[in-house]
This record gives C-alpha cells, structure tokens and sequence, in this order.
C-alpha cells in the first residue's frame, strides 16, 4: 500500500469575516452554475449574487491508478465575479477543506483523504450569457477549467427592492427596503418574510427515516429545505403556505417601507438558509403569484440555493405520480408521471436473459377529463434503442423506438393499483402498491418527483421519486451496442439544494410469467449526484464504471 498527494480539490466555506451586505435585489437574485475539471475530476457549482457569489459545489473525484471514485458536496464563495457587463471578472475561491492525498490500497481502490481549506485566485470571461472560469491552485496542482452560465443578471425585480446589512459569524443583521408594483398600489396586502432553510436548523423541521427493502438501505440523516420564519427568540420555526405569519398588514402604498429581515440572529441558527421578502392577499397567493423575492443566502455547511422563483412545474405531476412496485418481488419497479388524464410509464425490469431492460408507456391515457387517483390507463408499450450513453456525445437522431406491448393499469387509490401487460409473449397482472422511501412531517418545500430530461437528448430519461429526504432515482439510458439498460440510485440522499448517492446495476431472472427475487443481484456502477438550481432545472454529475461527465436536465412537462 501507497500513499500519494493529490489536486487540491473542493470543500466547504468558513465564515471567518464580515459579509457586507449592500445589493439590490436584482442581483440577490442572481442565480450562476457552471462546471470545471482537471484529469483527475470534475465540479459542479452553483451560487447566488453578485459581485460575491455564495453556493455550493458538488466534486466527482477519480484518480488515474484508482478503480474507484469519491464524491461529496460543499460550499464556496467566490469574490470579484461582477456579472452587471461583459468583461473578465477576476478574484478569489475560498474554500475550507480539500481532498487532500490518496491511499493505493492493494485490490486497485483508493481511499481518498480530505485536508484544510484554502483560498485560490481564479481569471474569467462573461459576454452577458455564458462564461469561462479558471481557477489555479496555489499548491500548484494545475488549473481548473470550465464554463458557467447565469440567470437574473439582467432580469427586472418582481418589485423594487434593496438589500442592507451585515453578516458575521456571530450575528446576522440584514434589513430590506421594499415598494410594491403600481398595480398592488392601494390594495390591502400583508408583507411576508419567510426563508427557505435546512430542516436540521428548522424547529419541526426534522423527518423520521422509515425501513424498507430493496437495493440499498435508509438513510436518518436527510436535511431537505424546507419553508420557515424566525421566531422572536431567533429561531427558524418550520411553516406552510397556510401558516406563514404576516411581517405587517395593511393598504400597500406607493411609498417604500422598510422590513426587518434579520435582527441581530445567531448566525449558526440561519446558516444555509436563503431570506425572502414578498407580499399578498394571503402568504398562498403571494408563493403561487410569484410575488416575492430573494434578499440574501447565508452561507452554511448545508446550502438551500435552489430557487424559489419558478413554480414547481408549469403543470405540476398530480397524486399517482411516484414509484411503484410488488413489495414481494423486489428488483422492478414502474414509475408513474401523472399529467391531467395522461399517465407516463417508465418501467425496468429483465429481459429474457437476466439482463437489466426497460420499457415506458409514454401514454397511457385514463378517460378524458379524469384527474383524479382512481380508474383505469390504458396504452402502448415502447421498446427504445439508442447510441452508447457512456464516454461519448449522445446523438437522439440514433434513437429507435418500435411498440412491444401493451399495459393497462387499475388505481383503486393513490396507494394500490393492479398493472397488467402482454409484452415478449408473456401476459400477467400483478398488484403493485407505492413504494415507501421516507417519513416526515414537514414536507420540503419542492418536490422534485417527477419523468426528467434533457430536451436536446432526446431519448433517455431519469425518473424521480421524493418522499422528504430521500429521491428514489431510475435512470434510463444505453449500453455499449445501444440496448436499453437502467441503473437505480436508491438512496439519493437530500442535502439541502442537493441529493447524492451510490449508483447501482442489476441482473435478475429471466422475463416471465412469475418474478423470483432470490435472483436479483445488486453492483454498485458508480455515483450520483443531482444539483438543483431551481425547482425545475438541475445539473445530472455522474461517474459509471470510471466515466465522469454532467448533464443538464429539466422536468419533461407533456
């Protein structure tokens, strides 16, 4: 066994001075993610503001000489990025921990150590749309290199509004100054100030992990982000859109009025926390109007980054939307993305062979008007070919689909339906139940389950089921000679603005007329890691089987 230095990699901010805080809010709303890599990683960031931009990073690390890759999330700060005009911003990245040396133990895997934290300068481009970044390790590790985009720069506040203030690592004072829209002049209205925050900060915040069987294991330690106001005494107390308390009520007037956003509060009790303001008939009416905006984002060791501004969705899933399966026969499963009367399928099981396959019903349609949880899809079956996935460009024009079956689908409830196919000769009906992931009581603010994608790539797809603070990942793609395959992220653990976990691959028995889960066998393939930059837009990091890359990805709205 060997040891050996590595890059510096990425780690997690420190707050070790005063945060002034003294922006409009155009710019609080400032929403900036990009990617960088060097031949031993790649990163993933995403942060909020400028000209100091607070977020957080996600690392996917694989040494050469290492069979196995290591993965986490932290925050950054990054200095001096003024994003207001084209030019070359330039500054400093703080970090405060690194991945700092390996281990080459004898079976080919490395354990990966992890050291303190630095500061390193960084030069840019931005031409008012996209960027190019490159940061250069004071260890003399070499550049890091790669491309960012931003979002809000240019954008006009929902409603005037600035930002003043200091944050410290003992304290956090920050107060804004509002004036509502001329058409909300002289209606009555009530200010809210709210926070979307780390649960494990939040009073009520907490979830309860709940046991269940299949790949992988429960986690108890899930911090999702959830709604939140601060008390009197400076704590976050957990909230909802129906019992948000109002700052102040009253005729909105034209003239500015000034609110209390942070008042003298620890700040280790908001850290990772972002500050809203907004206003409304109801705190209801002013989240689903969009009629609120960001004022600052604490920086703390888990982010709530992800913005609040889009709606969950331009048509939000409705209630049959989640994982299914026959909890006796672990190893398949079927995802349901309910649409008004449509249902999406996204089905992985075997095929004749033990060999992991996938099937989808992209419509499967219950009776016109129906959006309710009881009745009855029916559709068509789909078999799709495509191009390798893994270690090259995906082109959908190499994207194949021919119809294998059927699939007829019978909700009694939102909980328990009973699924009935013909497909590869075989014809059977199974009751299938939804399958628990996790338990809570204060549900995250955003729930992401939903059929994702990117709409330039055309042909794969990842379905996600959230329960609290886990996501339940199915990731539909290719193998090398273009065969369906899926891989499963059982556990992908929410941290904040963030989910996490191993990836794995799956043999079973053969496809069909009974289902023998003494023969599933479960590989770990890789890791996973979804960043949320706002409640219907991510950035997919990954490594499979030694190959590293990122993928934009959106909700697949139909």
């Amino acid at each position: 066994m060997s040891t050996r230095s590595s890059l510096g990699t990425w780690g997690a901010v420190v707050l070790t001075a005063a945060l002034a805080v003294a922006a409009p809010a155009a710019f609080a709303d400032v929403r900036v993610a990009g990617t960088v890599s060097d031949d031993n990683g790649t990163a993933q960031f995403t942060c909020f503001g400028t000209p100091t931009c607070s977020g957080t990073i996600s690392v996917i690390i694989n040494h050469h000489g290492c069979s196995n890759s290591f993965s986490f999330s932290a925050d950054l700060t990054v200095t001096g990025f003024d994003l207001s005009h084209p030019g070359s911003p330039s500054g400093t990245v703080t970090i405060s921990a690194q991945q700092s040396g390996t281990i080459n133990n004898p079976d080919g895997t490395c354990t990966y150590q992890m050291g303190g934290g630095a500061t390193w300068p960084y030069t840019a481009t931005w031409d008012g749309t996209s960027g190019t970044i490159t940061i250069v390790p004071t260890d003399g590790s070499g550049p890091k290199t790669g491309t960012f985009s931003a979002s809000g720069v240019a954008a006009a506040p929902v409603f005037p509004m600035t930002v003043s203030g200091s944050v410290t690592p003992a304290a956090a004072d920050v107060d804004a100054t509002i004036q509502p829209r001329p058409q909300d002049v002289g209606t009555t209205g009530s200010i809210f100030v709210f926070a979307h925050a780390p649960s494990n900060l939040v009073i009520g915040g907490k979830r309860a992990a709940v046991g269940k069987s299949g790949i992988g294991g429960p986690k108890d330690d899930a911090i999702v982000c959830v709604l939140a106001q601060v008390s009197s005494s400076g704590q976050l107390v957990a909230v909802s859109a129906s019992t948000m308390q109002a700052y102040l009520t009253g005729v909105l007037s034209a003239q500015s009025q000034a609110v209390t956003i942070l008042n003298n509060v620890p700040t280790t009790n908001v850290a990772g926390a972002t500050m809203y303001v907004g206003y409304g008939s109801s705190a209801a009416s002013m989240i689903s109007g969009g009629v609120y905006q960001a004022a600052i984002t604490i920086p703390g060791a888990v982010q709530c980054t992800a913005s609040l501004a889009s709606a969950p969705a331009p048509e939000s899933p409705g209630a049959l939307t989640g994982l299914w399966w026959n909890s006796g026969e672990s190893g398949w499963g079927v995802h349901f993305t309910q649409r008004r009367n449509l249902i999406f399928a996204a089905w992985y099981t075997y095929d004749g062979s033990g060999n992991p396959k996938w099937y989808v019903a992209s419509d499967c349609a219950m009776p016109a008007g129906s959006t309710g949880v009881t009745g009855t899809c029916n559709g068509t079956l789909y078999e799709v070919g495509g191009p390798a996935f893994f270690g090259a460009s995906f082109d959908p024009s190499l994207v194949h689909v021919a119809a294998a079956g059927t699939l007829q689908v019978a909700f009694q409830d939102a909980n328990n339906a009973s699924m009935s196919y013909t497909v590869a000769g075989q014809t059977r009906t199974v009751a299938i139940t939804r399958q628990p992931l996790a338990a809570g009581s204060v549900p995250p603010a955003v729930d992401y389950s939903d059929l994702w994608w990117n709409p330039s790539e055309s042909g794969w797809g990842l379905a996600m089921a959230q329960q609290y603070g886990v996501i339940f990942l199915a990731w539909y793609v290719y193998d090398a000679s273009g065969k369906p395959v899926w891989y499963v992220a059982s556990d992908c653990v929410v941290s904040g603005s963030s989910c996490s976990g191993t990836l794995y691959r799956t043999t079973g028995p053969p496809f069909g007329p009974t289902f023998d889960s003494t023969q599933i066998k479960v590989f770990e393939a890789g890791s996973v890691l979804v960043s949320f930059i706002d409640a219907n837009n991510a950035v997919l990091s990954y490594t499979v089987d030694g190959v590293s890359a990122t993928k934009t990805i959106t909700r697949q709205v139909f």
